[in-house]
């Protein structure tokens, strides 16, 4: 009598697990549109262009005070290898280079300096917030061969329960943070400066004329 519900038994316990996943996997759709709602873009286009702008305002500081960086660190170089023997030169070195810094480290570069530690602790914040709202979830869905075969590595750290396409928000807030750098480094940054500059140009010929005229 047993071994004849035993087939039974079996096909509705299997029939049970299915539908624990069909209901698991709406509840994760719904938690993920609730999600998406909250954004104005699609949230994997919204935090990449949240870290371009920071990378790009980065990139910005550190043109204006990327001198002052080198001249502190040539400075603590000086000083570590300095000995109480050193010669002449290095010590002449070591005190223009002080002197040129305080020249140059006025309280706005000082201020801009300040800046660029706020902006890397804010894309942290930022990035912390967006894991912590869409773990769990997938972000959003591309076709299998384009992510063959890291599918599984997209999908980190549920590689074993996402279906193979579906990307996570930890790997790519991870892509997202070392591209948008590269990318503002290669492209966006230059173009930033260039366009600063005939700005600058333009307006300095504007200004000329108007004094002339």
């Amino acid at each position: 009598m047993f071994f004849r519900i035993l087939p039974s038994l079996f096909y509705s316990y299997v029939s049970s697990l299915s539908q624990q996943q069909q209901l698991s996997q709406q509840q994760q759709q719904q938690q993920q549109q609730k999600s998406n709602n909250n954004f104005p873009l699609p949230p994997q286009l919204c935090i990449a262009l949240v870290f371009l702008l920071i990378d790009a305002l980065k990139f910005v500081f550190h043109e204006k005070t990327g001198e002052i960086w080198s001249l502190q660190r040539r400075i603590k170089t000086l000083n570590n290898t300095i000995g109480r023997e050193a010669d002449e030169k290095r010590k002449e070195e070591l005190r223009k280079k002080e002197k040129e810094l305080l020249t140059k480290r006025t309280p706005l570069m000082r201020k801009l300096m300040s800046f660029g530690h706020y902006l890397s602790w804010l894309k942290f914040l930022i990035s912390s917030a967006f894991i912590k709202n869409f773990f769990g979830v997938p972000l959003f869905e591309v076709p299998r061969v384009l992510v063959w075969p890291l599918g599984r590595f997209l999908a980190f750290p549920h590689g074993n329960t996402f279906e193979f396409g579906q990307i996570a928000v930890i790997p790519w807030v991870c892509l997202s943070s070392v591209c948008s750098v590269q990318l503002t480094n290669v492209l966006l940054g230059p173009f930033i400066l260039m366009c600063c500059s005939s700005s600058l140009v333009v307006f300095g010929r504007r200004r000329r004329r108007d004094l002339t005229l």
